[in-house]
């Protein structure tokens, strides 16, 4: 379980779940670290390559929270709708243009968009609604 950031009232717990999974995705295209996340940028392996000029080194610490947050794709139990949030993910973390994404899947960019806040919505109560950033 995770803690709240309670005095953070402007950001959702499923914008901080977004903002975790981003800034994995982004540690994890630089250092090569963790086995489930290269699945991940393996299923898009020009993301990885664009992440992965814009940085430098990251503390453990930072490895350590990427590790943990990218499992939480796991508990997205649809495949399409895991699939369509790691697009959106790896496209905020530098990868790409997810309005291309979109447009080369056939999916509607604001549909996409909509369902994956759903996504998210689910996934922050699966993880017991506690926030992710504090941890």
């Amino acid at each position: 379980h995770y803690s709240f950031k309670r005095d953070d009232m402007e950001t959702s717990v499923p914008d901080q779940i977004l903002a975790r999974l981003t800034e994995a995705v982004e540690v994890i295209a630089v250092t090569g670290k963790g086995d489930g996340p290269r699945a991940v940028l393996a299923s898009w392996p020009e993301c990885q390559g664009k992440i992965a000029r814009r940085r430098r080194i990251y503390p453990p610490r930072a490895i350590s929270r990427a590790e943990e947050a990218i499992t939480w794709f796991s508990l997205i139990e649809d495949p399409d709708a895991r699939r369509a949030l790691q697009f959106e993910v790896m496209c905020k973390a530098g990868g790409g243009k997810f309005s291309r994404i979109c447009e080369k899947y056939g999916w509607k960019r604001s549909t996409v968009t909509s369902r994956n806040k759903a996504v998210l919505r689910r996934l922050a109560k699966r993880l017991g609604e506690e926030s992710p950033v504090d941890h």
